[in-house]
């Protein structure tokens, strides 16, 4: 007589139902697996996007040169920065550093903008042509800074699209005027507006160019001393693979120049890579916690499967007296095992996915469900079911009829 598949999940369903408690005791070991996999698989997927798209904004063939702050030195809000990088390292980093699609020296200042009896704080970033093509930026309107405004000093600016929409609400920037610290400039053009993920302390810090506004790189200097002085030089390589070494070479070349003063040279393909590094390092740990978890719930089911075995011998004997098949026993305990399992994994998948939600919340860290991670936790789940659920149904099914018969 073989049972069907139905009948062996309603048989299965019933003896989990009779003792409720030691089923429910039996699969917290898979619960707390299954759920630690989940909450912690969503956090680091929403952290590995992150850096994928903080990657995206710098740019992930870009690398950046910027001068080191002294050690023990004190900012003083509107005092010029110590000269670390000059005009000279750029035009030797572009006269050296081979590959190089665009070079683009940098100068920044946090200046008020006002404009028509509204104003915001703003990102001032004095720069040239280049880094429209370095920066990737594209334009909503207008256009973008030219050589001829640089070489002449003019007072013409590019708004950001945040920036823009502060100050400009109700008509076109472009054509309008600005004051930046005192000084009026002419809005030539405003920057198409980019997605920017929430600011974190780390390696990658990336420009909001929502907030900033654009001038020329001399327009900048008015009275703050620094002709030839600039913040950091932006680089984009026209192969993602030749990044590296491009970067060696930028760095030697800086150092050579300035005569050795403390520099960075950030290149965020790498910073990519060593963050997906450390994710794979922190993803094994979490695994063979979770593992162990899982380990110690197998365990638990099969010392309960036993146990039902041994409570249900004389009903195993009765099955084999009226004709039930070996294979049939092995299958009707299978079941019982998979079935409590596969319940421990669906808990712990509700319970990973309300926690991760409640990482996000409280914690404020990024995180994102991974559909295929949540199905590799149920199928393990199911595994270990079967694995640990296969000594007690082979157990069971090899009972001697007349022997099961006769216990009490």
């Amino acid at each position: 007589m073989n049972a069907s598949p139905r009948v062996l999940l309603r048989l299965g369903v019933r003896s989990l139902l009779v003792h409720k408690l030691r089923s429910v005791l039996s699969i917290l070991g898979v619960v707390f697996g299954v759920a630690a996999v989940t909450a912690v698989s969503a956090v680091g997927e929403g952290a590995r996007r992150e850096a994928v798209a903080q990657i995206g904004s710098l740019g992930i063939d870009t690398l950046t040169v910027r001068a080191r702050p002294a050690a023990g030195a004190v900012s003083t809000p509107g005092a010029a920065a110590p000269i670390g990088l000059r005009l000279r390292e750029a035009e030797a980093v572009q006269a050296v550093v081979p590959n190089l699609v665009a070079t683009a020296p940098v100068r920044e200042a946090s200046l008020p903008a006002e404009a028509g009896g509204r104003a915001t704080d703003a990102a001032v970033v004095g720069t040239t042509a280049a880094y429209r093509d370095a920066a990737r930026l594209r334009l909503s309107a207008g256009r973008f800074l030219t050589d001829l405004d640089v070489e002449d000093r003019k007072r013409v600016a590019v708004l950001g699209a945040s920036i823009a929409n502060t100050l400009f609400p109700f008509e076109a920037p472009v054509g309008q005027r600005l004051a930046l610290g005192g000084d009026w400039y002419d809005v030539v053009g405003v920057v198409e507006g980019r997605a920017v993920s929430r600011a974190r302390t780390g390696p990658i810090r990336s420009r909001d160019v929502n907030r900033a506004v654009f001038v020329p790189l001399a327009a900048l200097d008015r009275g703050s001393g620094r002709a030839d002085g600039v913040d950091e030089i932006v680089l984009r390589i026209d192969d993602s693979e030749r990044v590296g070494a491009s970067a060696e070479v930028a760095r030697r070349v800086v150092e050579r120049t300035t005569g050795g003063a403390p520099i960075d040279v950030i290149v965020p393909r790498e910073i990519l890579r060593q963050k997906e590094r450390t994710q794979r390092i922190f993803n094994v740990v979490t695994g063979a916690i979770a593992a162990i978890s899982l380990l110690v719930g197998g365990i638990g089911i099969m010392n309960i499967m036993l146990a039902s075995v041994a409570e249900r011998t004389r009903e195993v004997g009765i099955r084999r007296a009226v004709g039930a098949a070996r294979r049939d026993i092995a299958a009707q305990f299978l079941v019982e095992s998979s079935l409590l399992t596969s319940a421990g994994g669906v808990i712990g998948a509700v319970l990973g996915v309300a926690g991760s939600m409640a990482i996000q919340a409280l914690a404020g860290w990024p995180t994102a469900l991974s559909p295929g991670m949540l199905l590799a936790g149920l199928v393990v789940a199911l595994a270990v079911g079967i694995g640990f659920g296969f000594y007690p149904a082979w157990h069971a099914a090899h009972l001697e009829p007349m022997e099961a018969l006769r216990s009490e």
